[in-house]
């Protein structure tokens, strides 16, 4: 049975029902009623709750937003609630109701909202080379979110919007999906990259389903894909994400970890989790080749994956000094500007002439 939490959206701009509305205290429903009957909004008065019925929250949140009616503590006070048509009002349906104030957000979100209610992410792709021969064996999927004018939407926008109003479960699969369905279209027979966020997951078993799913429907052979851990650092619960990756490698699938080395939690991460692959942090990478303090955190960093037989990948390589460095001291993948941007196709890097043989 599919995840009610990551495929439902809390607002949306089409759905109608019975709007429920309550305040903590009886001098706020008071409030509130007044703001009803300037907007001549009909309702049922039932005490401490008011009824709205045929109602769309999406507009009496922007009759709200406009009408500039209720200062942040009456907001914060303030809670509402959609009943789908026929449904009744049930413990587990509280789940759903939110304070004006978590909803006026979400408002503030429903660009991102009107992406995911119709499915308009897309991804583009950034090529990863062997450090041997600059070979590229993969490529790590990016997402895109595109709105309704053409214009993208990108991943800092998405993942602030989307940790800000509870919305990561939505985002998280949905960007898992459109890495499958993209490279599918793009015919990418490499590996493939695709970025999860381990606390947009309950239980691996039941919500990455629909993830193996379209794995297996659109024909990808498991040991090619690599899902990789975004926000490395910010993990805090390490059993959790044991179980995650424990349940990718049961399906054949490889894991990384991004972001390596910025702090020490990852470092903690390595021999707890022996990942497949590590990617080195950008800003270790940055200048490295005229910093002996990065130089440092990259050996030990190589020194100790080489040890637990894991792969290293520098990620954010743009000189060809810095590429000549982490090549030097063992990386085994590399990625970066040097080579290649993110493109909606798959883009070929430019040949460097740090792999031509001069003979």
């Amino acid at each position: 049975m599919a995840c009610s939490r990551c495929q439902t959206l809390p607002l949306s701009v089409e759905a109608r029902g019975t709007l429920l509305l309550t305040g903590a205290v009886r001098e706020l429903i008071d409030i509130l009623i007044g703001f009803l009957e300037v907007e001549g909004l009909a309702f049922e008065d039932a005490g401490l709750e008011l009824r709205l019925h045929e109602s769309n929250l999406f507009e009496f949140l922007q009759r709200v937003r406009d009408a500039k009616a209720f200062n942040v503590l009456e907001r914060r006070g303030l809670s509402a609630l959609l009943l789908e048509p026929g449904e009744p009002l049930s413990f587990h349906a509280f789940t759903r109701a939110r304070t004006l104030e978590q909803w006026l957000g979400l408002l503030d979100a429903c660009g991102l909202i009107e992406i995911l209610e119709t499915k308009r992410f897309v991804s583009w792709f950034q090529p990863i080379l062997s450090a041997t021969d600059g070979a590229v064996v993969g490529y790590e999927s990016l997402l895109r979110g595109l709105r309704p004018d053409g214009s993208l939407m990108f991943p800092g926008e998405i993942f602030a919007l989307a940790g800000d109003n509870d919305l990561l479960f939505q985002v998280d699969r949905q960007a898992r999906e459109s890495a499958l369905r993209c490279a599918a279209a793009e015919g990418i027979a490499s590996q493939l990259f695709v970025n999860f966020v381990p606390t947009a997951i309950y239980d691996p078993v039941h919500c990455l389903q629909s993830t193996v799913g379209w794995a297996r429907k659109l024909g990808f052979d498991p040991g090619r894909l690599v899902f990789e851990v975004v926000e490395t650092e910010r993990v805090g619960d390490f059993d959790h994400l044991k179980r995650i990756l424990d349940f990718y490698r049961s399906a054949g699938y490889r894991v990384a970890l991004d972001d390596v080395g910025s702090g020490y939690a990852s470092l903690n991460l390595l021999a707890t989790l022996k990942p497949d692959i590590i990617k080195i942090d950008m800003e270790i990478v940055r200048g490295i080749d005229a910093d002996p303090q990065r130089q440092s955190v990259f050996r030990a960093l190589v020194g100790i994956a080489r040890d637990l037989g894991i792969q290293v990948l520098a990620e954010g390589v743009e000189t060809e000094a810095e590429l000549a460095y982490v090549v030097g001291e063992g990386t085994e993948l590399l990625q970066g500007y040097l080579f290649a941007r993110p493109a909606p196709k798959p883009p070929e890097p430019e040949r460097n002439g740090f792999w031509v043989d001069p003979n």
